[in-house]
């Protein structure tokens, strides 16, 4: 794998989860990754939203924390343009909203590759690779 790399919150979860059923898949997606690494605005917020919602003390330094662990760096995206183009993009890759924004913010970033352990985006993988021109990347 080379070329920059956007990784999905599932991934971040569970990378930083050790007790995450999908650690070690984690583990070995994130390592096998090469090039620059990215994530955006909406992920910093899904992830202190998922760290809320466990009741872990101060979310938003642990979201911070756990996309440097990663090694990836926030994107600075026009998230007008991102919502534009997910709207557009929707009927073509049928998949959930968070799932598409990410994949659109994947596109904006100038990223290759989007790293995902969620079937339904590794699902819809030559959808997103003719209409996006991204590569979706997973561990078994």
């Amino acid at each position: 794998m080379g070329g920059a790399v956007y990784i999905d919150t599932c991934v971040i979860v569970s990378y930083v989860d050790e007790a995450d059923p999908n650690h070690e898949r984690a583990v070995r997606l994130v390592e096998g990754l090469g090039g620059e690494r990215f994530v955006s605005m909406l992920s910093l917020a899904e992830l202190a939203s998922v760290y809320s919602r466990a009741g872990l003390g101060e979310p938003l330094p642990l979201a911070v924390y756990s996309v440097r662990a990663v090694g990836a760096r926030v994107a600075g995206l026009d998230f007008n343009k991102v919502l534009r183009e997910a709207f557009e993009r929707a009927p073509a890759l049928k998949l959930r909203t968070l799932d598409l924004l990410h994949l659109v913010a994947c596109r904006a970033a100038g990223c290759e590759e989007f790293a995902t352990l969620d079937a339904g985006i590794a699902g819809r993988a030559d959808a997103v690779s003719r209409e996006l021109g991204v590569r979706v990347v997973t561990a078994v």
